[in-house]
């Protein structure tokens, strides 16, 4: 029963009001800025949020074309489960991690504090995942933990820091690049065995119109502005 209402919501979250023509995404929530902007002037619905969620509404036949997801684990589960097409898949972009505060203090200060530290969940959405290994790699981890607050999504967790109700977050570099109220405090270093990858791919039961848009997300015009947006382009 709890099964049916979660995969009965996951539904209800992926539902929007589309046109038969329209081009329907589902992107990680740390796109939103910069793909909202790439796909300006396409005939495209697109439904942001944690790239797990996504991936298990597209693996119970939500109806997508398009998965972006923010980690490469998600994406193979998709393609594991018969929900994409394989040779579409591309790696597009790259991004890093950084530490953000709702004020400038130094780093040490922000590990000496008991300040709360926002960041996605670290069992299942990849800016937690990564903040979690990545945190664990540079000694980190065991002192921020006690403090974490989960969030569905790298989104969620900036909010928490621009609107000062959690003084921290672990976010994409992109997010915070993208958020003028949050201060990046420290970069973490990349994990050359764990890189932070954006693939994208066609979904197995996506319309023929959905390949001129996934042209149009690695154009060269596309990748200008995916850059300007603090992602990584190959």
């Amino acid at each position: 029963m709890i099964r049916r209402v979660f995969i009965a919501l996951a539904f209800c979250l992926a539902a929007l009001p589309v046109r038969a023509e329209d081009v329907v995404i589902f992107a990680a929530s740390s796109l939103k800025t910069a793909l909202d902007e790439v796909t300006k002037g396409l005939p495209v619905r697109i439904s942001y949020g944690g790239s797990g969620l996504l991936a298990r509404q597209i693996m119970q036949g939500a109806p997508a074309d398009i998965f972006f997801s923010a980690n490469e684990v998600w994406m193979d589960a998709a393609r594991d489960a018969g929900a994409i097409r394989p040779e579409s898949r591309l790696e597009l972009l790259s991004n890093a991690l950084v530490i953000v505060g709702h004020e400038a203090v130094p780093f040490e200060d922000m590990l000496a504090s008991d300040g709360r530290v926002a960041t996605g969940l670290a069992a299942t959405v990849p800016v937690g995942i990564y903040a979690k290994a990545y945190l664990e790699r540079a000694g980190h981890w065991n002192t921020i933990a006690p403090r974490l607050v989960e969030t569905d999504s790298a989104r969620a967790a900036l909010a928490l820091v621009a609107r000062g109700e959690v003084p921290f977050a672990v976010v994409y570099a992109s997010d915070a690049a993208a958020e003028p109220a949050v201060h990046v405090i420290h970069a973490l270093p990349e994990l050359p065995d764990l890189p932070i990858r954006y693939p994208v791919a066609l979904t197995a039961s996506a319309k023929p119109e959905a390949e001129a848009v996934m042209e149009a997300l690695q154009s060269d015009t596309a990748r200008t502005i995916y850059s300007a947006h603090g992602f990584g382009v190959p």
